[in-house]
């Protein structure tokens, strides 16, 4: 689930009203691209915020998928190195 990766961002995938976690940055990969989340849900990587300067309707998002947070902390106790990230579009 975590092959060499030391970060996780948790982001609200477009659409969506719930955090998930993912290993992928999510600057990494286009605007709109499907990727799998730590609960092997797939979401799309949320497009950017225009203007820039706007904040992100996502921020104000907290809540967080059960099943995504368990992988976390799993692998929080294995790895205490491990950085976790909140990103928003």
């Amino acid at each position: 689930m975590f092959p060499d990766q030391e970060h996780v961002w948790w982001i609200v995938g477009a659409g969506k009203r719930v955090r998930h976690a993912i290993t992928v940055r999510p600057g990494a990969r286009p605007a709109g691209d499907p990727v799998q989340t730590l609960c092997d849900a797939t979401i799309k990587l949320p497009h950017e915020t225009w203007p820039a300067t706007k904040e992100p309707s996502s921020r104000r998002i907290t809540e967080r998928c059960a099943e995504c947070e368990q992988a976390v902390d799993e692998q929080l106790a294995r790895d205490g190195d491990l950085v976790v990230t909140t990103w928003d579009a």
